[in-house]
């Protein structure tokens, strides 16, 4: 984990954020889930060129009182699904518990963060701002600071929207009785 504070790194970031988020805003703005590894997408690159850079939200996410970014070694974690035909995701099983872990002690001493990955587009970049070496996978970045307003109750789906008994098409799990 690499704790960000100078205001030089913290510009450096917004360039390498701003292509990701264009064209994740480009895309929900298309009716599309952003970045999807599965629909291909029909926003061209005019689109996401004409779409408004969000500079304030950028800001906000890089200027945050301190900015932490996580990463995982590519080099001791398994990798089960490296030779799937799709992108791999199991290898985050071994940091993003930390993450977790990293937003709820910050939240019991009253500070508040949250989970981006925005600069994962370009993590090659982001590895040479922060001198970190190729084998460390970028996994997190973690704005944090005192919340202006501290969140009580998030909004979820019910349990028996999403969740099934015995197979993905299997019966629907009930959790009132």
């Amino acid at each position: 984990m690499i704790v960000v504070r100078d205001p030089k790194t913290r510009d450096a970031l917004v360039p390498l954020i701003e292509p990701t988020l264009k064209r994740y805003i480009a895309q929900a703005r298309a009716g599309e889930s952003p970045w999807n590894t599965v629909h291909e997408t029909r926003v061209s690159e005019a689109d996401i060129a004409a779409t408004p850079t969000p500079l304030p939200m950028i800001r906000a996410l890089t200027h945050a009182p301190v900015v932490l970014f996580v990463f995982v070694d590519l080099s001791v974690v398994a990798s089960f699904d490296r030779h799937l035909d799709r992108v791999g995701v199991i290898s985050g099983a071994s940091v993003y518990p930390f993450v977790w872990n990293i937003l709820l002690a910050a939240r019991a001493e009253g500070y508040g963060g949250t989970l981006t990955t925005f600069v994962g587009g370009s993590e090659a970049e982001l590895q040479a701002l922060l001198g970190v070496p190729s084998h460390m996978a970028f996994a997190a970045m973690i704005p944090m600071g005192r919340p202006v307003k501290q969140l009580t109750k998030l909004r979820r789906k019910a349990v028996d929207e999403f969740a099934t008994l015995e197979r993905f098409d299997g019966t629907t799990l009930r959790t009132d009785g």
